[in-house]
């Protein structure tokens, strides 16, 4: 902890611009890289895009324009990359929340493909949810934004 500061977590209250303007990328990992992006394309259709040789990892790319600065492009990364460390069966922390288009057509899609629906509920003002795993165990929300959001 840095001298200094009591929850270890340093504010510069000079700052106006925020450190992090967003996300750069999604990684997940597996002990099958292959199986796992076969999973996400057959019922999510993330279709990978390509292969990095040197880490082995399958990944895709999203592309967006930048709000304030539309001439801006970024892109987010998204990877299902390797694991040494064998990680079937154990828990996770972290989830990915997906915007999907039609809620209905993603779940109808889904079930079709056996996939376990968790739970889905009904945000009014921010729109529909959805939750599941992949079959790694990786949380996965699904949203589909209310007209209002």
């Amino acid at each position: 902890m840095p001298a200094g500061s009591e929850t270890g977590r340093e504010i510069d209250e000079e700052r106006e611009e925020p450190m992090i303007d967003g996300i750069g990328g999604v990684f997940l990992f597996s002990n099958d890289t292959k199986r796992l992006a076969a999973w996400y394309r057959d019922c999510l259709g993330i279709a990978a895009e390509g292969q990095d040789a040197e880490c082995n990892s399958v990944y895709a790319t999203f592309d967006s324009r930048d709000l304030e600065n539309p001439e801006i492009k970024r892109t987010l990364a998204w990877a299902i990359m390797p694991t040494d460390h064998d990680i079937k069966d154990k828990p996770r922390t972290g989830q990915i929340n997906y915007r999907v288009k039609s809620m209905k057509e993603v779940l109808d899609h889904l079930k079709s493909k056996g996939v376990t629906i968790e739970k889905t509920q009904e945000y009014p003002g921010y729109g529909n949810f959805a939750w599941l795993k992949d079959p790694d165990g990786n949380k996965i929300e699904l949203w589909e934004p209310s007209e209002s959001t």
